[in-house]
């Protein structure tokens, strides 16, 4: 390579967002972070909706701030949580707010969808694990709350190509992220005119269909007239945050290996070269979505450190703020954790008072009602880390395979206390790294892209750039 290559990862989680530059020797990537930000939805008429022009003047302040530093920027790409997407009109204006996955008015509908498409079938047809969270929901509910968004839309764009649009005029579906949505055949990875057409949803509102790692156009004229660079590469990465964070794991070995990405959002799984859709995975609440290079991701999503957040949130609002670290210290002077809550009880998927329900669910639950404040992060960290190994198991029983290591990648490796006890609870060792595993593979996938990087280098580039911590556990 004749000099270094810089390039931005936004990287947009659902509760905070960074801008993140990326420099490339052709053996490592140093990142840096430019910009964080937060990503707070909206309330408003009773429904819960994410602020995209908030969130869209922050990437162009991250944009800024690396282009008046000096860096000539190759390219950009943008990876966000999945399932939310929003409406385009004929004339390409963004039409509404999009809803956050959150907002409750999928219920009113549920059971007519499912009435036309029951869970079962959902499964057998797209792979993806029903729930209403999930895309297909969330537009047949849109369609019949509003009959008149059907002629009104030109298309939906997923919520990272939909930043990718408004950066560079450019509709796309790319596949990681569009994998999430439940409207994706599991064999043919096209949209189901099976499920399009019992919901009666028109086709067309999907845009073109691309796979992860390809150049989409460039940032709009406009834009680089208003930031002072010349013109930036846009590609379409595995714009789902956790098809990007898989894609940064330093496998030595995927036979054997399998991930937890541990974010707002835990998921668990493994890489496997096609769907797996069995009675057993359904029900174990499995999911298939996919992977940069065209393989499939198996895994279950699990309420992760949405538990700790929200929880963080209500003592701050009560005037007892916490930073994560003190948390992590509080939960390290307990003792293991006398009573156990199941993440993905209905009862923590919502905002609220978080303490007030983990003491809820201990009590009608028989189990002693965590008192402290330490009680209560332990009880977490350990049901975290208990639900963690449970599903490794039920991994290892759906595939097939033992499992031997588990790489930990994420935020949520920070905590050193859940990585120890992930590795204590599961009895396997953890390999813990990269931190900020998704940006790292938003660029992986870049670099790829622009042909500076064969991706089959990607561990070994991975390993090169970060620091891997492995727990063992304590026996």
């Amino acid at each position: 390579m004749s000099k270094l290559k810089k390039l931005l990862a936004v990287d947009l989680g659902a509760s905070s967002g960074r801008v993140i530059l990326g420099t490339y020797d052709g053996s490592r990537i140093v990142t840096e972070e430019l910009h964080r930000f937060a990503n707070t939805p909206v309330e408003a008429g009773g429904h819960l909706y994410w602020n995209v022009p908030e969130l869209l003047k922050e990437i162009k302040q991250g944009i800024l701030l690396a282009v008046q530093a000096g860096n000539e920027i190759a390219s950009l790409s943008v990876d966000t949580w999945g399932v939310d997407y929003g409406f385009v009109d004929h004339a390409g204006k963004l039409l509404n707010a999009p809803h956050h996955y959150r907002d409750q008015r999928v219920g009113k509908y549920r059971a007519r969808l499912e009435e036309l498409l029951p869970p079962e079938e959902q499964f057998r047809l797209t792979g993806n694990q029903p729930d209403p969270i999930n895309t297909v929901y969330q537009l047949f509910a849109d369609l019949q709350e509003d009959p008149m968004l059907q002629e009104q839309v030109g298309h939906i764009l997923m919520m990272p190509d939909l930043f990718l649009y408004l950066l560079s005029g450019a509709s796309s579906a790319e596949r990681t992220i569009l994998s999430t949505s439940g409207l994706l055949d599991a064999v043919t990875g096209e949209p189901s005119s099976e499920v399009f057409g019992r919901l009666g949803i028109p086709t067309r509102l999907i845009p073109p269909r691309v796979e992860a790692g390809i150049a989409i156009g460039t940032l709009r004229p406009e834009l680089c007239a208003k930031l002072g660079c010349g013109p930036i590469r846009v590609i379409a990465g595995a714009s789902h945050d956790t098809a990007s964070a898989v894609a940064s794991i330093p496998y030595a070995d995927k036979d054997g290996a399998a991930f937890i990405s541990c974010g707002t959002w835990s998921l668990v799984g493994m890489e496997t070269k096609a769907p797996v859709i069995t009675p057993l995975s359904y029900e174990y609440g499995f999911t298939n979505e996919g992977c940069c290079g065209n393989g499939n991701r198996l895994l279950k999503n699990i309420t992760g450190l949405w538990l700790l957040q929200e929880t963080r949130r209500v003592w701050a609002e009560a005037g007892e703020a916490l930073s994560f670290s003190e948390m992590t210290a509080l939960a390290g002077k307990e003792g293991a954790a006398q009573s156990f809550i199941e993440p993905n009880d209905p009862l923590f998927s919502t905002p609220g008072d978080m303490p007030g329900r983990i003491a809820e669910y201990c009590r009608s639950s028989g189990q002693r009602v965590p008192e402290t404040k330490g009680a209560i992060l332990r009880t977490i960290l350990d049901s975290l880390a208990k639900s963690y190994a449970s599903t490794l198991q039920e991994l290892e029983e759906i595939t097939g395979t033992r499992i031997r290591k588990v790489h930990m990648v994420g935020g949520g490796i920070q905590n050193k206390l859940l990585c120890q006890l992930t590795a204590d609870a599961s009895g396997r060792e953890i390999i813990a790294g990269p931190v900020e595993a998704s940006a790292l593979g938003n660029l992986l996938v870049q670099l790829a892209a622009l042909g500076e990087l064969d991706f089959s280098r990607a561990a070994e580039v991975v390993g090169a750039s970060e620091t891997l911590t492995v727990y063992r556990p304590n026996k």
